[in-house]
């Protein structure tokens, strides 16, 4: 067969199926929540053994620095967001504005890095102290989400370009920008 001038119909998710992607989702990013409920409750189990809190003489986080990791990791999600209303809609674009929510998140992964290095630079480390270990072991567990989250919008930028996402199919990509929000509300918090 001669496929020139024909369109290909690709086929189309069925409602029961983004269903059931979606609460799988959910389900995941609960269990999550969970375990980082637990180290958030760690910490302020940890904090109230503290009379003072932070400790005397801690080097703190640079605060712009948090700041601006927190408003592109928040803008992130939102281009992520408008990226996925765009594809739900089979719209033009939702693959360039994925594309640049994931340099946002890119860009929020570094600044994290960076938060990180400036408290080495100072001579801190999770071995100096309860508050660094709290510091360091929240953000590296944070860290570690953020890597599969980014790998996640890396897969669906791929899907996107090669059209195995629109439309037609966009439950996968709502799903990542779904995870993708947790990070973003974890960090938040």
């Amino acid at each position: 067969g001669d496929t020139v001038g024909r369109t290909v119909e690709l086929p189309r998710e069925d409602a029961r199926a983004r269903v059931n992607a979606t609460l799988g989702m959910v389900f995941f990013i609960g269990s999550w929540s969970m375990a980082f409920g637990t180290l958030f409750l760690s910490f302020f189990i940890l904090r109230q053994r503290v009379g003072v809190w932070p400790p005397p003489g801690i080097v703190l986080p640079s605060t712009p620095t948090a700041a601006l990791a927190t408003a592109v990791l928040v803008a992130s999600s939102l281009v992520l967001h408008v990226a996925v209303v765009r594809g739900r809609r089979a719209r033009s674009g939702a693959a360039a504005l994925w594309a640049a929510g994931s340099v946002l998140g890119v860009v929020f992964a570094g600044l994290q890095a960076w938060l990180w290095y400036d408290l080495v630079l100072a001579g801190r480390t999770a071995r100096s102290g309860t508050y660094e270990s709290l510091f360091f072991g929240l953000t590296w567990v944070h860290a570690a989400h953020v890597a599969c989250g980014l790998a996640a919008l890396l897969w669906m930028q791929i899907g996107l370009l090669a059209g195995r996402y629109g439309g037609h199919r966009i439950s996968p990509v709502s799903n990542a920008a779904l995870f993708w929000h947790f990070v973003d509300v974890v960090w938040i918090v």
